[in-house]
């Protein structure tokens, strides 16, 4: 997709597309997240100053990701890993090397969170194709996979002390940052094993895949439809953690495509930028 897209719009107006794109919805739903919660003081779990909404340098909630997204795209437009074999060993070399040095750290401020998970940006750009290929290649052969890698991943988060990639609890020595590095792998291994064998499943790997198309706008409206779900389960006496789990997935991802649905023709600046600013 990096690839494809960067080779048809060049290097400049890809960075203008994806860089604007990112950049507004980031500024947007910054300061409507921080609004609501600035309003909602004392019935959400993140109360914020007005100050603090505007303080856009300082992402505030998910809002980092899209920060670190720029980043990321930035430096694959600069490396371009599959121009050749060389390009490619050396981006993924890097991208380890600064996955690993900031595993577990969650920067101050804008455009330094997240970089723990450089590595997977860098993997994913380079290797659509031969994700592609593996996919057909795998055949039964998937369950040994989605076995293997969850008991990996399984077994160093119930005995282990893995370190986050952007945050953690344990301390960053070595064993920490090792474990959390094998432990993330087997996750991302673990769920490509699982997307295999769920798209035989007919209705549910379409409504997934819908889920997916949808990704950014679940992402960003997800907060507020859960902090709905949670403030009228409060209000209404539930305290079962399991429900506030179940009620609150679903309507985090049915309040985000209802929102979406909603607004998109009315409200579209909401989710993505204006074509002046994409270019």
């Amino acid at each position: 997709m990096v690839k494809g897209a960067l080779l048809k719009r060049g290097p400049v107006g890809y960075l203008r597309a994806w860089l604007g794109d990112f950049g507004w919805v980031y500024i947007v739903w910054s300061i409507v997240q921080g609004l609501m919660q600035y309003a909602l003081a004392g019935s959400v779990n993140s109360e914020r100053t007005l100050g603090s909404v505007f303080a856009l340098w300082l992402p505030a909630n998910q809002m980092w990701f899209l920060s670190w997204i720029m980043v990321m795209t930035v430096l694959v437009t600069a490396a371009q890993p599959w121009r050749s074999r060389l390009r490619g060993v050396l981006s993924v070399l890097g991208a380890a090397a600064l996955s690993i040095g900031c595993w577990g750290l969650f920067g101050p401020f804008i455009f330094v969170q997240g970089l723990g998970l450089s590595v997977f940006f860098a993997a994913a750009a380079l290797g659509l194709a031969g994700y592609v290929r593996l996919r057909e290649r795998l055949g039964n052969g998937v369950l040994l996979v989605l076995a293997v890698s969850a008991a990996v991943y399984g077994l160093i988060i119930a005995l282990g002390h893995p370190a986050a990639p952007a945050t953690t609890q344990f301390g960053r020595g070595p064993g920490p940052v090792c474990q959390g590095f094998v432990c993330a792998w087997a996750g991302v291994i673990a769920v490509f094993a699982l997307s295999v064998l769920l798209d035989t499943t007919g209705p549910a790997s379409r409504l997934l895949a819908y889920l997916g198309r949808r990704s950014m706008v679940i992402f960003l409206a997800h907060t507020i439809a859960l902090a709905a779900a949670r403030i009228l389960l409060v209000r209404l006496g539930v305290e079962s953690v399991p429900v506030h789990l179940v009620v609150g997935t679903v309507v985090a991802l049915a309040g985000s495509i209802a929102l979406w649905w909603a607004t998109r023709r009315w409200l579209p600046w909401i989710w993505h930028a204006p074509r002046r600013v994409t270019g």
